[in-house]
């Protein structure tokens, strides 16, 4: 991989939600913040853009249709193609529950969240991951 393609994966974020105002609202914000944000709607695709791309961050609502965002979390953490991944969990579920006996997120937001947090996570993340 070349130094260019690298630095693309680096900045290019996944963000997997269900919601079309979720997924906009993230996607302004991160671009806003010079990241190249994939915006997708359900965790199947997420998986197959994660392998095709190797993105800096995933953030990964719970509640998607078909596998939910636990059971997409568990994919991407036992896999070890995607396993260095960092993952923010996004969800409207203060406690968290969904998450019990599944792996465990990089990070979480809950809904709704700020958008200060929202930059200083993803930032963090991806620093903290190169």
């Amino acid at each position: 991989m070349d130094a260019l393609s690298t630095e693309v994966d680096r900045r290019t974020v996944i963000v997997v939600d269900d919601s079309d105002q979720i997924r906009d609202v993230l996607t302004l914000l991160l671009e806003g913040e010079g990241y190249q944000v994939l915006p997708v709607e359900d965790g199947e695709t997420a998986l197959m853009m994660t392998k095709l791309l190797s993105p800096a961050l995933i953030m990964l609502d719970l509640g998607l249709p078909g596998e939910d965002g636990a059971q997409i979390l568990g994919r991407l953490k036992a896999d070890p193609d995607t396993s260095h991944i960092p993952v923010v969990v996004v969800s409207g579920q203060p406690n968290m529950s969904a998450l019990q006996g599944s792996y465990a997120p990089d990070g979480i937001l809950t809904k709704p969240f700020e958008l200060d947090d929202v930059q200083k996570l993803v930032s963090e993340l991806i620093r903290r991951s190169e």
